[in-house]
């Protein structure tokens, strides 16, 4: 049952994540009045949060809206010089100065027919008779009420490299230069990230019902292959890198495609492995039940030398048959398009997840191994994008 609560928790956290960050745009631009807006400024650091200017060098701190009525307060002087490398910059090139920006920060009331600011907290609360500003970041508006979405700095730079691949690519099938590209690319992000969804949610939903009728027990003769495999592969993908003979004769253009053929073949092979297990299990059915001894023996034997063998098998496929198919592409001169290479990795992540059910006669257990599958899956994405 503790196993059952964790991967319960972890598949939650996974959804909530995915939902909220995929695919990454912000917003740009609060309309507070037709006349007055409030703007974003990206930061000049990663590790900065981005800045909200409502006037000329004025940056929002946190808002909020009463009765139609927008009420805010701003960075104070000190702050933004401590924490933002912008404003330091500011301040240098501008020669803002600490009396010029605090006569224009402080709260500010905006409705629409007036605006005032410079305002205290207490001046606000008098003006608007209430008690409790109920103030929010801007972040917290901007994402439900902004305008002008761009993409976030992560998906920015996964632009640049895609168009950069894409375009490299010789006869590639998409063009790369029409003003509908980065809205092609959103829709095959918001695409696979909604199949992963549909997947992690019917996994999450499926242990309510199943612990019903089904109690897990788990195998570790199947569960360990699947974990081992999964990192293996993971090894082979970077190895593959430093034998740099074959990519003499091969377009580097050519290796997100070879990272994208690995990651299909390495669905196919862990689901040939418990397939090929299937079949050898049947084996033990022809041993009477009352040789337990016997047939123990003779499982454990068998699965350690079909393991040791199908790992050097599903090493050396998970090489050669991704390297076999970029080179034919290579030599052809060609790529397909996106949505090919999606189709065929979810229907091979469903070959596998398949396998995994054929193998195991409790459906809980076999749940709990595609969600442990998947689990690492979405974690390899998530590095390779960001590495």
């Amino acid at each position: 049952m503790k196993k059952i609560i964790i991967i319960e928790i972890i598949l939650a956290l996974t959804i909530v994540y995915i939902i909220k960050n995929i695919p990454g745009y912000k917003n740009t631009v609060l309309i507070l009045r037709n006349d007055i807006k409030i703007e974003r400024e990206e930061a000049f650091e990663k590790d900065e949060k981005d800045l909200f200017m409502i006037k000329r060098y004025i940056y929002v701190k946190e808002i909020s809206n009463i009765n139609e009525i927008w009420i805010g307060k701003t960075y104070s002087y000190d702050e933004l010089k401590k924490t933002s490398l912008s404003f330091r910059w500011l301040i240098n090139e501008e020669r803002l100065s600490k009396e010029k920006y605090d006569k224009e920060s402080g709260y500010f009331i905006i409705d629409a027919n007036k605006e005032f600011y410079s305002l205290t907290e207490q001046e606000v609360k008098q003006k608007l008779n209430i008690n409790n500003l109920k103030l929010k970041n801007v972040e917290s508006y901007m994402k439900k009420y902004g305008e002008k979405p761009i993409f976030s700095d992560f998906y920015q730079n996964y632009l640049v490299t895609i168009r950069s691949v894409k375009t490299n690519l010789p006869f590639y099938k998409e063009n790369v230069d029409d003003e509908n590209f980065e809205k092609r690319e959103l829709n095959y992000t918001i695409l696979f990230k909604n199949i992963i969804l549909v997947i992690l949610i019917l996994n999450f939903c499926s242990y309510p019902y199943l612990l019903k009728k089904n109690k897990l027990k788990i195998d570790l003769e199947k569960l360990m292959p699947i974990i081992v495999f999964f990192f293996t592969d993971s090894i082979v993908l970077v190895l593959s890198f430093f034998f740099t003979k074959p990519w003499d004769y091969i377009n580097n253009n050519y290796i997100p495609i070879y990272v994208v053929f690995h990651i299909i073949f390495r669905n196919i092979t862990t689901a040939l492995y418990f397939v090929k297990i299937e079949k050898v299990l049947k084996n033990f059915n022809n041993i009477s039940q009352n040789d337990i001894l016997e047939k123990f023996k003779r499982n454990e034997t068998i699965m350690l030398e079909e393991i040791k063998k199908f790992l050097m098998i599903k090493v050396t496929l998970l090489y050669l048959a991704p390297l076999f198919f970029t080179v034919i592409l290579s030599v052809i001169g060609t790529a397909l398009m996106t949505i090919f290479y999606f189709f065929i990795f979810f229907i091979s992540l469903l070959y596998c997840f398949y396998s995994f059910v054929k193998i195991e006669d409790n459906p809980l257990n076999s749940t709990f191994y595609i969600s442990v599958y998947l689990l690492q899956y979405i974690l390899f994405i998530f590095i390779i994008l960001h590495f």
